[in-house]
């Protein structure tokens, strides 16, 4: 493994917070990096903010992208659809809750985004779409989003697409009360989040965050009925987490490998390897170890590089690059 990159990537206004960042690797090969920027998360002033890293390594200052409606903007995902557009999925609301996903798209390489419209107009289920982690195309050349609800209980689902993004099919909501209801006074705000998506020849699989000091897992062989969700032999402390499955078949996890939910300490920031198609995961390299808040990993692989962001004490956004992986 060679690291090529491990620099702050942004510039932002001083002591506002900046997080749940997300990226996408441009035709030039630069970057383009998203995240929600404002006073503090969930603030009226939150928006969704947009910066270019170029082939020279040097970031441009960031713009907005989201308009400033006086509501909080939240986990701005991107995705690049079959024709080349970009597409920013984001959440739109007072608390999680009551979010409402929408989108903007870009013709022109993420430099200009269209008029901001609601995913799944009317909907009233806390969010559409991708929740935080990036979609995937399928073998059969549909869309599938991991998507969740935290009305209560935090539950999974998986929005798929038949026609690239146009219109959506939910998937029943998924839920781990049973391994819960004998350890929580109240279910509320606990069980799993944010999937994170692979497909390998048995299927399609995701990893979940949870509130239960372990990663869950949940299968499905035909990408619409998925099992009962089960935790796996990963340390977990309810913060996000991201996969890519690279081409040799290994797949590689971006997490916090602990079950300490210390919110003031949350370090390492790791990448795990599993070689068996998630069923065990090793360490394959610490991202940071420094004392401080190191969380919410994105991942993208493209060209033989795994590009990585993810938020450093809530006020700056680290990039990595790494390749020989």
């Amino acid at each position: 493994m060679r690291i090529l990159a491990n620099e702050l990537a942004i510039p932002f206004r001083a002591g506002w917070e900046c997080h749940a960042s997300h990226l996408t690797v441009l035709d030039d090969g630069s970057v383009f990096c998203v995240f929600f920027h404002g006073s503090v998360e969930g603030r009226d002033d939150v928006r969704i903010y947009g910066a270019f890293r170029r082939a020279n390594g040097k970031w441009q200052y960031p713009f907005a992208i989201s308009e400033d409606d006086g509501i909080a903007h939240w986990n701005p995902v991107l995705h690049r659809k079959k024709d080349g557009t970009y597409v920013l999925y984001y959440k739109i609301g007072k608390t999680t809750s009551t979010w409402k996903t929408y989108y903007r798209t870009s013709t022109d390489e993420c430099k200009t985004w269209s008029a901001a419209q609601e995913l799944v107009p009317g909907d009233e289920s806390g969010g559409r779409g991708p929740v935080r982690n990036k979609m995937i195309y399928l073998s059969d050349g549909s869309l599938l989003a991991g998507a969740s609800s935290e009305q209560g209980e935090w539950r999974c689902f998986f929005d798929r697409s038949f026609d690239d993004g146009k219109t959506w099919q939910k998937s029943v909501l998924l839920s781990i009360a049973s391994d819960m209801r004998e350890k929580h006074d109240t279910l509320d705000n606990k069980g799993i989040i944010q999937p994170t998506l692979w497909e390998s020849e048995s299927g399609a699989h995701a990893l979940m965050r949870s509130s239960e000091g372990r990663i869950y897992r949940t299968d499905s062989k035909d990408f619409t009925h998925w099992c009962q969700p089960y935790a796996i032999d990963v340390p977990h402390n309810n913060k996000a987490i991201d996969i890519v499955r690279l081409p040799d078949g290994r797949l590689i996890l971006a997490c916090n490998p602990t079950a300490n939910k210390d919110h003031k300490i949350i370090s390492p920031l790791s990448l795990l390897v599993s070689k068996d198609d998630g069923k065990t995961f090793s360490l394959y390299t610490h991202l940071s170890t420094m004392e401080g808040r190191n969380f919410y990993p994105a991942l993208q692989y493209e060209n033989g590089h795994l590009h990585i962001t993810y938020t450093f004490n809530r006020y700056e956004i680290v990039y990595m690059c790494l390749d020989d992986l």
